[in-house]
């Protein structure tokens, strides 16, 4: 249990490094790190799934696909299929695999982790609204408007009942507005980048999820020929982007 302890405070101040933007360095904390339990495997699954997230931000999808694949395989040995430490690496998985545009395989694993989620924690858990807000990326990817909106206003749903606000909930009135947008919806997205913009703000202050919001009300203004609007919008965005 000592060591068990010893090691998760270690694995946190490596992943700690890729919060910072130090992905790289992340890497060889966490190689470090296992090389000093090389017989514990829960700790050598969280650091594969570690390093496939630091991979993933370092552009290099071969050998982030390779580290998530080997860190689900192992935490579903250790753990077992259900666990949600098992699910989370899932769903990790799926979102590398749609990066590198492998949809249907992103969408596989997407569907298998928020079944099993349903399944280990309830509809109404803010883990299945997790699930559902990843899994709704890749139906967007394919095109599939009405399935992403289907999932984003059901995990919308599930974090509004939990009586307070969560990041999570501006990526879900981002995506929103980008579908209403796509769909030739313009005011209505136009209404929803502001409420995820304004969310953002409150949240997070000055932050590139403020900065993305911006942008996109931005675009969206544009696409309605609201251009005064739109060039103040995506200037105050690159501002704060160049700040940061």
């Amino acid at each position: 249990m000592a060591s068990q302890r010893q090691w998760l405070g270690d694995l946190r101040a490596a992943l700690e490094l890729m919060k910072q933007g130090q992905p790289q360095n992340c890497i060889e904390a966490l190689e470090n790190l296992c090389a000093r339990y090389p017989d514990d495997a829960l700790c050598r699954a969280l650091v594969l799934d570690g390093i496939g997230r630091a991979n993933f931000a370092l552009q290099r999808p071969e050998e982030a696909i390779k580290a998530l694949e080997d860190s689900v395989e192992l935490l579903r040995s250790t753990l077992g299929a259900t666990a949600p430490m098992t699910l989370g690496a899932m769903q990790n998985l799926a979102h590398a695999l749609l990066g590198i545009g492998k949809v249907e395989e992103s969408l596989s694993i997407g569907r298998e982790s928020l079944h099993l989620t349903v399944e280990v924690c309830g509809p109404d858990s803010p883990q299945v609204a997790e699930a559902q807000l990843r899994l709704s990326a890749a139906y967007y990817r394919k095109r599939d408007f009405d399935r992403a909106e289907s999932l984003m206003r059901k995990a919308k749903e599930i974090w509004e009942k939990q009586g307070f606000c969560v990041p999570q909930l501006g990526v879900c009135l981002n995506n929103l507005g980008r579908i209403c947008e796509e769909r030739g919806q313009l005011s209505e997205g136009i209404a929803l980048h502001r409420q995820a913009l304004a969310l953002r703000r409150e949240l997070l202050g000055e932050h590139d999820e403020t900065a993305f919001s911006l942008g996109n009300l931005g675009v969206a203004l544009a696409s309605d020929g609201q251009w005064r609007e739109a060039a103040e919008s995506l200037q105050a965005a690159v501002e704060m982007y160049d700040r940061l």
